[in-house]
């Protein structure tokens, strides 16, 4: 979104000239930590530019020659009229470049949209391989009078809350994610390519919450009665509770909500910079069945894909929909945290058997429903899309903000290639045109894979009025020059066989080995198509910088090329009547075959998923592959075989 303002016109500024400062960065003496990373990008891009390294200094009568006036400077005097916190100005004023905004975040972004704008510089993905910095000796700035702010309030890479289910050891995704082995550098290269993009927006923590808020060895055994009421039972988390999964608790409880809501008031105590919580049921089943929670009910049953009405009639209390139990806890949180801490958001999923919106109540106006399973990448289906779309209209309609979890990738998808550009920049403006503007993704930091998907929403997120076009013409020839159509048409080759694949709504996941479709769209043809457009994107340029940038797209291809490879090596297997999943089935299909044929084919197929295997571990910190997600595939679905196939070798190596 751009809009302008008034003020007194400036001659054109001299920042540098032949590689000589003449300018002075000038910020507040006590300035916030994001004023001062400002001042920093600032200068660190200016001199890679020009090769002149501009002082930064707390007193404007410390300034020589230009001034530089970054963050709510005394010196300022132009109100910033924006309704966001983001929004920024970037003006010129005689002597003076101003850039300023709203927030301290807001003034972060004044600078890098400064960098983007004005100074031609781009940051396409983490790490400098992703960069683009022009280089002049000079630096001019003509007359500049203009304000920004965007078009969503919530931009959001995410996910947070409880992601990895675990008996031990952190839930969360980042953290999670180094124990795992990613560095806090790969990260923190993540999170500073995040904000060059001006992602960010309101600071809504967690996800899904109940073993934050309700841990079991806190209450089950002082409360019980917390926990959902399931067959009669009170179903309390046991031994094997991951934190994430089950673990429900009765939402009409009266020390149930005045639970939540004390840990609401404490998180809020603790970090008023917040803007929301999340107080999302967990994932998985096991609702409660009390008397007191079905009547807040309508009745109405789930829409379940091979689950038919009569079933869900026999079962009535696992088959309704909870949507208006789940919000009408959600309310009774809300309306007490606005005594305590007025203007502060709950936030809930809108997900799993309350995923419509509610018929019965009316959402607080300070509650938002983040509605779950919006997944863009599969709207080359018509069906599904306008299924998502009905949906997604339908909570706008019910509450004053809502929100969208969308799914770049997900625990059945280990981040191979799925090029969506059309379907992500469809469905934001569609988004933006229900008035939903908070948008929340689960993402990986496969950038070599699909990272142009991550860089366009961002783009649009900040302003929604961009032309899609307009936004991939200018990567590609920034990015790769002359080789830019090349890598276009290997991007729009992808592109295509992935709607090809599900435009008929087929699933096309790596959930299970046994009914993949990886190798339906990822042809011979395809891979072999694709890597002969990087073969010739290379000889296509001289440039270094541009050779390397093409090499990284080829590791992201090799990854997928492996990983294909290694289930065509394992349906050679199952061919031969043995099937890895589950283990069970594994050991008794493979009694009373010939044993050093059966070692020697199942070495075969390790050997493909060991190299695939060594290939994600040489490359996690990278920015090449979806690390996490690689992981939580492997460990949460029956897709990698690897362990199986150890184990059966080891008792092959006595007699059954």
């Amino acid at each position: 979104m751009y809009l302008m303002i008034c003020c007194d016109p400036a001659p054109s500024l001299q920042l540098v000239r032949n590689s000589k400062g003449n300018a002075t960065i000038v910020i507040n003496k006590n300035r916030p930590q994001e004023v001062a990373q400002a001042a920093e990008e600032l200068q660190h891009y200016i001199e890679k530019i020009s090769g002149a390294k501009l002082p930064i200094v707390n007193d404007l009568k410390l300034a020589r020659g230009m001034n530089i006036l970054i963050g709510n400077n005394e010196s300022l005097n132009v109100d910033i009229k924006t309704e966001n916190n983001d929004g920024f100005i970037i003006k010129t004023s005689k002597n003076t470049l101003f850039l300023c905004g709203k927030s301290e975040i807001g003034t972060l972004y004044a600078v890098y949209t400064f960098l983007e704008k004005y100074l031609g510089i781009r940051w396409f993905w983490p790490g400098e391989l992703g960069e683009i910095v022009p280089k002049q000796s000079s630096i001019f700035v003509d007359d500049i009078d203009f304000i920004e702010e965007p078009d969503f309030k919530w931009r959001n890479r995410g996910p947070g809350g409880a992601l990895w289910g675990a008996i031990s050891g952190p839930t969360e995704m980042h953290a999670r994610a180094r124990l795992l082995g990613i560095t806090a550098q790969h990260q923190d290269e993540v999170r500073r390519w995040e904000q060059r993009n001006k992602w960010g927006g309101m600071k809504i923590y967690g996800g899904h919450a109940m073993g934050e808020i309700y841990p079991p060895e806190k209450y089950a055994k002082t409360h019980p009665e917390f926990y959902a009421l399931v067959d009669g039972k009170r179903a309390v988390p046991g031994p094997d509770y991951d934190y994430k999964h089950e673990g429900q608790i009765c939402t009409t409880d009266p020390e149930v909500i005045k639970t939540a809501v004390d840990w609401a008031v404490e998180f809020f105590n603790q970090h008023p910079d917040y803007d929301g919580i999340h107080m999302t049921l967990n994932d998985g089943r096991g609702f409660c069945e009390c008397d007191q929670c079905q009547k807040l009910d309508t009745g109405d049953f789930v829409t379940r894909p091979g689950i038919d009405l009569e079933e869900m009639k026999s079962k009535p209390v696992k088959y309704t929909v909870i949507t208006d139990r789940v919000f009408t806890f959600m309310n009774n949180i809300c309306e007490e945290i606005q005594k305590t801490h007025p203007g502060k958001y709950i936030v809930s999923m809108a997900y799993s058997r309350y995923i419509d919106p509610p018929k019965q109540i009316k959402i607080h106006p300070y509650v938002i429903p983040q509605y779950c399973l919006w997944s863009a990448y599969k709207h080359a289906n018509t069906e599904l899309k306008q299924k998502h779309e009905k949906i997604a209209a339908g909570w706008s309609e019910v509450s004053k903000a809502t929100a969208i979890y969308e799914y770049y990738i997900n625990g059945s998808w280990p981040g191979m290639h799925r090029l969506v550009v059309p379907n992500i920049t469809e469905s934001i403006k569609y988004l933006a045109g229900k008035g939903i503007r908070l948008y929340q993704m689960q993402s990986g930091d496969e950038f070599a894979i699909n990272g142009i998907n991550y860089y366009v929403a961002g783009k649009l997120l900040w302003d929604v009025s961009l032309n899609q076009e307009e936004i991939l013409n200018e990567f590609y020839h920034m990015a790769f020059n002359t080789s830019g159509d090349i890598i276009k048409n290997y991007h729009h080759r992808l592109q295509e066989a992935w709607a090809n694949a599900t435009k008929y709504g087929q699933d096309v996941s790596c959930s299970l080995l046994s009914n993949t479709r990886l190798m339906e769209l990822f042809t011979p043809d395809l891979l072999s198509a694709c890597k002969e457009d990087l073969k010739r994107a290379k000889i296509e340029t001289n440039d270094t910088a541009i050779k390397k940038r093409i090499e990284f797209y080829e590791k992201g291809l090799k990854f997928t090329d492996l990983t294909v490879t290694a289930v065509e090596k394992t349906r050679e297997l199952e061919t031969n009547g043995i099937n890895i999943f589950p283990f069970d089935t594994a050991v008794k299909d493979i009694q009373n075959k010939e044993k050093d044929k059966v070692i020697k084919m199942i070495e075969k197929v390790l050997a493909a998923w060991e190299e695939r295997d060594n290939y994600v571990e040489n490359l996690k910190n990278d920015y090449v592959l979806a690390y996490f997600w690689i992981k939580y595939n492997d460990e949460h679905r029956s897709f990698n075989p690897t362990v199986n196939l150890k184990k059966l070798l080891k008792l092959l190596e006595y007699e059954i």
